[in-house]
């Protein structure tokens, strides 16, 4: 099914890129510049209407084949079968919280200059998928899948836990990870994943990425110090570093040449967890071609390049062991994950054998 939908998706792409670039010109040469006798005749305002049926029909057409491509993409994504295989490669842990999943299935958003923009910009990507790419030189993007979804997002591989202990694997994924990139949000997952994360990642492999807006990152920065300073009590021990002032994120004016990304910024700490805020905001020129704005987009990730960059690797003492899941997951809905780490076809009973 996959494959059929990329397929069938990149002839409708390309017949609707064709129809609406390539046929233009002839329309409106047949209806307003060298008009037949008969289509003299026809209304001037007719004569609109039927020159815009032509690229709108084409652009629309160009709409319907990307999202077939990026749904057949989905149907073609393979999940990691079990986290225990993680063990020992190195890897980018994605955490986010689920609701963000929808906004970050669309595609990327238009760069400012529509007269300038060019359709293939950003081809075939969603915003997840574009951004995590970015990282993959680091490592297989793995995160946990949101339980119950059909088809996986395109971006990061997802594997599949229980509802009930599902803190203990990502403890451990948290551990072993190469860097963990976090988008943050309110949300108790979120949260104690960040809490989680101040308690057993170093400083430097952890990058928070800003993809909300300035109420609900300043509801985060006051919800999880409240959390941190609680399990801190609660939970006792010497692990817990003191809790880092999260700085205020400073959010873009909107100029007209500003591209403003799903992710606002980047925030990244020193080995005394003192963070640093990278703004991410890319300006765009007034005439660009089809890899302007990706190259632009690279160019202002440097400096989170320049600080991430030369990390080294885990070394084994620093590998820990993923703990199996407390209860057994249920039976899957036909067409959906198991919400476990491992999938499970059905299969039918064995036939008795006769002599």
């Amino acid at each position: 099914m996959g494959a059929s939908l990329v397929f069938v998706g990149r002839i409708v792409l390309g017949t609707g890129f064709v129809l609406a670039a390539c046929c233009t010109t002839p329309v409106l040469r047949s209806l307003f510049l060298e008009p037949d006798p008969d289509v003299a005749r026809i209304h001037w305002a007719l004569r609109v209407l039927l020159a815009l049926v032509a690229p709108l029909t084409g652009w629309l057409l160009f709409a319907a084949g990307q999202r077939l491509v990026l749904r057949g993409k989905q149907h073609r994504t393979p999940v990691v079968e079990s986290f225990e295989h993680l063990r020992g490669q190195r890897y980018v842990l994605y955490l986010r919280p689920f609701a963000l999943d929808g906004r970050m299935s669309e595609p990327p958003p238009e760069a400012p200059g529509r007269g300038w923009s060019s359709p293939f910009e950003m081809p075939g990507h969603t915003a997840e998928d574009f951004l995590l790419r970015q990282f993959s030189s680091l490592g297989a993007v793995v995160a946990v899948g949101q339980p119950g979804e059909r088809l996986p997002p395109l971006g990061a591989r997802r594997g599949y836990l229980p509802l009930d202990g599902w803190q203990r694997p990502v403890s451990a994924l948290l551990q072993g990870a190469h860097i963990v990139l976090m988008s943050v949000a309110p949300g108790p997952g979120t949260e104690w994943e960040f809490t989680e994360a101040l308690r057993t990642v170093a400083p430097e492999r952890l990058v928070l990425m800003v993809a909300c807006d300035a109420g609900e990152y300043d509801t985060f920065r006051r919800e999880v110090a409240e959390l941190y300073d609680a399990r801190r009590r609660r939970e006792g021990g010497s692990t817990w570093a003191p809790f880092p002032d999260l700085p205020a994120c400073p959010w873009p004016s909107g100029g007209k040449r500003q591209y403003v990304p799903p992710v606002r910024a980047f925030v990244v700490f020193d080995r005394d967890w003192r963070p640093t805020l990278l703004p991410f905001v890319v300006s765009v020129p007034w005439m660009r071609h089809a890899w302007t704005v990706r190259r632009l987009i690279r160019a202002e990730m440097r400096p989170l390049w320049d600080w991430i960059g030369d990390l080294p690797e885990r070394g084994p003492g620093e590998l820990v062991s993923f703990p199996p899941s407390a209860a057994p997951a249920p039976a899957p809905v036909p067409r959906q994950p198991l919400l476990g780490s491992v999938h499970v076809h059905r299969q039918s009973p064995p036939r008795k054998r006769r002599r």
